[in-house]
């Protein structure tokens, strides 16, 4: 368990530094003082361990925004929830965020086909998850959306990502009050 660990804190740390290229299994293995064997051994390869340290990554901001819902009643309060945690997750999780940005340029390029279909797979099962999320804010009467509930929630993944990237790079151009109303007129088919 100890290796493994000490395989994703490095594999962070690589990516963060040199992004997905240049996050060699050997720079990884050696901050982590382990073995390119090692990694193999653990992850079976580099796409499997950087999947597996997106999924982690990512499991942590989802867990605190589901805890944060129980006590938002409103819409407003549930997008300020989605919002607040995709621009400004503690304790350095929203690396998660900048790992998916880099993982999304890496499996689009030319010969990134299984990373592609991989990533690919992985929205299509978060899409069922939140669209069970939207169908049941439809039935409380908090929202109206114009699509079906999976392809909305593709929308709302595709808005949240476009706007904090957006203030990642401005972060005057994209203020909490425009994300939650460009989210919110989506939602509400406005």
């Amino acid at each position: 368990m100890e290796t493994r660990a000490r395989l994703l804190h490095a594999a962070a740390e690589v990516i963060a530094r040199h992004g997905i290229e240049g996050a060699t299994v050997d720079a990884i293995s050696g901050l982590a003082e382990r073995t390119s064997g090692s990694l193999y051994g653990q992850f079976g390869s580099k796409d499997a361990l950087i999947l597996e340290l997106l999924d982690q990554l990512k499991q942590a901001v989802a867990d605190r925004i589901g805890k944060q819902m129980v006590t938002a009643d409103t819409l407003d309060a549930r997008l300020v929830v989605l919002w607040r945690n995709f621009i400004a997750s503690p304790d350095g999780e929203r690396d998660w965020l900048r790992l998916e940005h880099e993982l999304w340029v890496w499996a689009t390029r030319p010969g990134h086909d299984i990373a592609r279909e991989q990533l690919s797979e992985r929205y299509r099962a978060e899409y069922e998850l939140l669209a069970g999320a939207l169908a049941l804010w439809e039935s409380e009467g908090l929202i109206r959306p114009s699509l079906e509930p999976r392809r909305m929630a593709a929308a709302v993944v595709a808005l949240l990502l476009g706007l904090e990237m957006t203030h990642r790079l401005d972060p005057s151009s994209v203020d909490e009050p425009t994300a939650v109303a460009s989210l919110k007129a989506l939602l509400k088919g406005e």
